[in-house]
């Protein structure tokens, strides 16, 4: 075969071309078809609303994808007899070549002719004369497809006739909402299990330490020096008061400041269960709505286990509307934000087990998380109620160390034997009964007898009239005019005002929450006022 060199390495060439012509060919159509598939399906989404998330910017590589993958399927490699027959078509040499390709099976003497004349004839023939590359026209062809099919998937307006996007919309708002519970879980779950204060503490570490130094000065009382444990006293006053606002405000305020509190609990006629839970929190108690908690938690469990879809139906109605309930004693009745929050979370986390895009199995996961962290948040709000009554019982020893200091002072080693606050409130109510009676007789235990009075000599008094309003903006009189009024009249009017002072007191003291150490003084100076109007009247 050397005397057919020119002959062979001519039908190589070609069929080599050939191998890339049809290749560039087979590229060509299918980039056509898997161009024509993404239009089809892309202006479907668009027009439908279906399928809206496959059609973005990085899905055009399915276009690249498919074109490659069906180019492979449909190719099919030309073989030298496909090349030695395009060479005899394009040049017109009467299948020479392909007699050249075919000589090893052939039998005669003609083969010497055959293979001279195919020499002469390779080495006129150029391989690109028979096999040109025409690539640019296809090649325009495809990067304008391309260009309007950008064109099309950025600007083809996205209609929506079957409701199709909004509802996937809502399903993503969901996701979204339930990663942000997930998280807003955690970071509170993380933010109280850092907190010191431990299950059984009777008060925290703050209103413990203040108490301790109020102790420890009480223990420092100097007797004649009334005016420095006046100021001691006052600061103590001053920071203890500021510290049982706070946590009135924050936590406890409707609870612990209302005496007339809602009765209602969700569809109970009764108002039992929730007197039960309002007692016992102002009590700082958990046990009932604890084991209300630990009932739901096991309801969340046996929805996650039940198939049945009848009783799965009752028994999630059944949790949602005790977490309704529990919710608004939360919201309503303590004033707890953060244990409602949690508790409208396992709500919301329940509802979203319903969703496509949640596992139903993370939802009541969730759900039960965001329970134990209402029971935290109950526990806090207990925590808070024993910092009250801590409080209280604090602020309540200091006024009576207060009054007991301004009649004869207070003595700091009176103090040594004292460990609790009822030890510090019986050594001041003692040190208070001592002191009655020592005087002028009257009142108290002492006997001693009248005291003449000496109305001789200046005493440096100096009568005035007091400049202030007894009433908010109620005008008695609106004229002037001599002679006698009409009896009773004004002092009717003056019972009157005195009440509505009452209850503004009373309304004052709830919405202002003053302290508990200043209750007793502003109750005992209004009642003071009505006793002496009534004696007046029954002098008269």
């Amino acid at each position: 075969m050397e005397q057919i060199t020119k002959s062979t390495r001519l039908i190589d060439r070609v069929q080599q071309r050939l191998v890339l012509a049809v290749w560039g060919r087979k590229v060509f159509v299918s980039f056509c078809i898997s161009l024509g598939g993404y239009l089809a399906a892309m202006l479907f989404s668009r027009f439908s609303g279906y399928l809206t998330d496959w059609f973005s910017l990085p899905s055009l590589g399915a276009v690249v994808a498919g074109t490659l993958v069906l180019s492979f399927i449909l190719f099919r490699k030309p073989d030298k007899e496909q090349a030695a027959r395009l060479i005899d078509q394009k040049q017109k040499t009467k299948d020479l070549f392909l007699t050249v390709i075919l000589l090893d099976e052939s039998i005669g003497n003609y083969k010497p002719l055959v293979i001279q004349d195919a020499e002469q004839q390779a080495a006129k023939i150029q391989p690109a004369h028979v096999v040109p590359f025409v690539w640019a026209k296809r090649f325009s062809i495809s990067c304008s497809a391309a260009l309007v099919l950008f064109l099309l998937l950025e600007y083809t307006p996205q209609f929506d006739p079957f409701d199709q996007i909004q509802a996937a919309e809502v399903e993503q708002e969901k996701v979204k909402e339930f990663q942000n519970t997930k998280k807003a879980t955690k970071a509170r779950l993380a933010e109280l299990k850092n907190k010191d204060n431990g299950e059984n503490d009777a008060e925290s570490k703050d209103v413990k330490l203040a108490v301790e130094n109020l102790k420890s000065d009480f223990r420092k009382m100097v007797p004649g020096k009334k005016q420095k444990n006046a100021e001691t006293l006052a600061a103590h006053q001053k920071s203890l008061g500021g510290q049982w606002r706070k946590r009135a405000e924050e936590n406890m305020k409707n609870m612990m400041m209302k005496t007339d509190q809602a009765q209602k609990f969700g569809g109970m006629t009764k108002a039992e269960g929730m007197q039960k839970w309002s007692k016992e929190l102002q009590e700082g108690s958990t046990q009932s709505l604890m084991k209300e908690m630990e009932e739901l938690k096991d309801q969340l469990q046996r929805l996650q286990k039940e198939t049945d879809p009848v009783k799965r139906e009752k028994l999630k109605n059944e949790i949602q509307k005790k977490m309704k309930e529990m919710e608004s004693f939360a919201r309503e009745q303590t004033n707890s934000k953060a244990m409602a929050a949690a508790l409208k979370r396992a709500m919301k986390q329940m509802q979203m087990a319903q969703s496509k895009g949640i596992p139903q199995e993370e939802a009541l996961r969730e759900a039960m998380q965001s329970m134990d962290l209402a029971k935290m948040e109950l526990k806090e709000i207990a925590q808070s109620v024993k910092d009250l009554k801590k409080l209280e019982e604090a602020l309540t020893v200091l006024s009576k160390a207060k009054k007991a200091n301004d009649k004869s002072g207070l003595d700091g080693e009176a103090c040594e034997n004292c460990m609790t606050l009822e030890d510090y409130e019986d050594l001041y109510a003692q040190l208070m009964g001592d002191m009655q009676g020592e005087g002028t007789g009257g009142e108290g235990q002492g006997g001693g007898g009248k005291v003449d009075e000496d109305d001789t000599g200046d005493k440096g008094f100096k009568t005035e009239k007091s400049k202030s309003a007894i009433t908010a903006g109620k005008v008695l009189l609106s004229f002037k005019t001599k002679g006698l009024s009409d009896r009773g009249e004004a002092q009717k009017d003056y019972k009157k005002l005195l009440v509505d002072l009452k209850q503004g007191m009373s309304e004052a003291i709830m919405q202002e929450q003053i302290p508990p150490g200043y209750h007793e003084g502003i109750k005992k100076y209004f009642n003071s006022l009505e006793k002496k109007t009534e004696e007046n009247a029954t002098d008269k």
